[in-house]
């Protein structure tokens, strides 16, 4: 197995050692930047209690086990009609599937009954910058993970 992981490229997702892995990820090809497959086992809930978007468009191809995605039910930045708290939309998907997301696609996975999941994922080029959503506010993720916001994303975080 350690072999493979070297071929492949394998990554342990924490949000910046702030946490246990959650997501392991092998890269099976990549195509300059314009194309990359992607092995996921998702093993954990994502990270961050905050959603987030993508740089990329991408196509999941869902292999083994199943997950709940959280999408808001308003736009991201959390305004309502009446000014109230942005609510949450939860949507439990079961393998196979094929999905596909625009690169601006928020939501946030978590894992059923500390069940894992395995996707093949096919991302596209960037077409912008990724980040995560705050309170109805758009931090990038450099901010976000390891930068000015920093302090948000240790208050945020979904571990012990």
């Amino acid at each position: 197995m350690n072999l493979i992981n070297r071929i492949f490229g394998l990554e342990q997702i924490n949000g910046g050692d702030r946490c246990p892995t959650y997501l392991y990820r092998w890269t099976l090809l990549r195509i300059g930047k314009s194309l990359g497959i992607y092995l996921h086992h998702f093993v954990g809930d994502d990270w961050s209690l905050d959603m987030h978007d993508h740089p990329k468009r991408f196509v999941s191809i869902g292999l083994k086990g199943r997950y709940i995605e959280e999408t808001p039910a308003f736009p991201p930045d959390g305004r309502t009609a009446d000014g109230g708290k942005m609510f949450i939309t939860e949507r439990v998907y079961n393998a196979p599937w094929i999905r596909t997301f625009p690169a601006n696609h928020v939501h946030r996975l978590r894992m059923i009954n500390g069940g894992d999941c395995w996707t093949l994922v096919i991302v596209f080029k960037a077409v912008r910058e990724w980040g995560f959503w705050h309170f109805g506010e758009w931090i990038p993720w450099t901010e976000y993970v390891k930068g000015t916001r920093k302090a948000i994303a240790d208050m945020m975080k979904n571990c012990p």
